[in-house]
């Protein structure tokens, strides 16, 4: 596919499958005629060439438009953790909660996240014809192929809610024509069911830069959290129990934080014990966050001012996160990404995030002693005092709205703001846009309208 934009990254490990799932000439991401044409039984013969198309799979989440940078980068900067403070306009668009339907950051998030489906759709599709790859290899690339797709699947539904959800490879503009959006409840029952098999086929069990079934009981947790909270949901205690017991799952025997904050985000990638996910970058497969984040880059977004005031004194997250740039016209630099260039591994999912899920499961389900034991955790790793409920928190309003206070710090500049201010239906307090309510659902991109015109697009655009 070719991107809108173009950012520091390497391709480095793909094969023809990959290639034919990601470097087709098309009018649209999920139009994907290939530029060149192999037969099945070619391109994927046996455990080398299946691990190597998988490895096709994960270098798409590396792409700037993907976990590169907009993953992290949209969903602050639509929010109020980040704010505009360079040149290219689409970005203050996004900042303003005015995006047109061809704003070129969305139109590269969509892409890239699809690409990465049809990359995984292709092994999910192929490996099981190819009889010559071993039964557990054969297991364990199907497994990790299921839990990109979910990952894709849930990125797409919390930033657009309905949407298409190919299960199959995306061959011919043919097929993208006749795409229709997916009701948000089926494509969460889908995200499940991918879920269920990455736990069950994935064999790797201690590499973090793959898939491992405990990843796929975390983004389960996560996903359950998030369909918990969609409006109108009236399972939404049973959802919150249910992610309850998937971040249990994944918490038993290391229900601590005693990684140091600061060494999450080494410049090298350290690989730590909160490690569940992470997307591996290195000097020739570089992000592109510092070069947006830094003064000394392209300097297109910085913390704002209000996440910079949200830590309170003696935080130890403030440090590794903000610090000031040195430059009056941008006061502001996000320190949590200053390798340069990118060499950092970004966390999709890490232990901390699980901690805080739990902590609100257990608020939602008014356990609330427990809620705060909870995330108490996150506060003392972060130098702080613990919170005791009847003192700094009182009632189960108080103890979420702290679990929120403490998810925007902990997870500051990591993508998480923005759908989190929609599944606390915040956004109008936060960000002042009752005159733009449709905006709460980013576009549909344009081109993608035109050529599958089933898609429509949503409200506000």
């Amino acid at each position: 596919m070719t991107f809108l934009k173009s950012r520091t990254r390497s391709l480095a490990r793909l094969v023809a499958l990959a290639a034919l799932a990601a470097t087709a000439a098309c009018d649209s991401i999920l139009q994907t005629e290939p530029v060149t044409s192999l037969p099945q039984d070619q391109m994927i013969q046996d455990a080398a060439t299946a691990t190597a198309s998988l490895n096709g799979a994960y270098d798409a989440l590396q792409s700037g438009n993907y976990y590169g940078l907009s993953a992290l980068l949209v969903g602050d900067l639509a929010a109020d953790n980040a704010v505009w403070s360079g040149t290219f306009q689409y970005l203050g668009e996004m900042q303003s909660n005015r995006m047109q339907a061809d704003n070129s950051e969305v139109s590269g998030f969509w892409t890239a996240i699809y690409s990465s489906v049809n990359r995984a759709n292709l092994l999910i599709g192929v490996i099981p014809t190819v009889t010559t790859i071993p039964e557990a290899t054969r297991a364990d690339v199907m497994g990790q192929a299921y839990f990109i797709r979910a990952l894709g699947f849930h990125n797409l539904v919390k930033y657009w809610g309905p949407v298409p959800i190919p299960t199959k490879l995306t061959t011919g503009p043919d097929e993208s024509k006749a795409y229709v959006r997916t009701p948000v409840n089926d494509v969460y029952t889908q995200i499940l069911k991918d879920l269920d098999s990455a736990q069950a086929l994935t064999r790797n069990s201690t590499n973090t830069r793959y898939a491992t079934p405990t990843a796929a009981r975390a983004l389960r947790a996560r996903v359950l959290f998030y369909r918990a909270g969609l409006t109108g949901n009236a399972n939404s205690q049973a959802d919150y129990q249910a992610a309850l017991d998937a971040a249990n799952s994944v918490l038993t025997g290391r229900d601590t934080l005693v990684v140091a904050y600061a060494d999450l985000f080494t410049v090298l990638g350290s690989n730590t014990t909160e490690d569940i996910f992470r997307v591996a970058f290195n000097a020739t497969e570089t992000n592109g966050l510092s070069n947006y984040y830094l003064s000394v880059g392209r300097a297109e977004v910085a913390p704002s001012a209000g996440l910079d005031a949200a830590y309170t004194a003696g935080d130890l997250r403030k440090t590794v996160s903000v610090r000031p740039s040195g430059v009056a016209a941008r006061p502001l630099n996000g320190t949590k990404w200053s390798a340069r260039p990118g060499t950092e591994h970004v966390h999709v999912i890490r232990l901390a995030e699980v901690v805080l899920i739990k902590a609100e499961a257990l608020a939602r389900l008014n356990r609330l002693p427990e809620a705060v034991a909870q995330y108490n955790k996150v506060r003392v790793r972060a130098g702080l005092a613990r919170h005791t409920l009847g003192d700094q928190v009182t009632t189960q309003a108080n103890v979420i709205s702290q679990i929120e206070l403490e998810r925007r710090l902990e997870l500051a500049l990591e993508g998480d703001r923005w759908p989190d201010l929609i599944r606390l239906g915040r956004v109008v307090q936060v960000k002042g846009i009752q005159d733009r309510l449709g905006q709460l659902l980013f576009p549909i991109p344009l081109r993608d309208v035109r050529v599958s015109p089933l898609l429509g697009q949503n409200t506000g655009y």
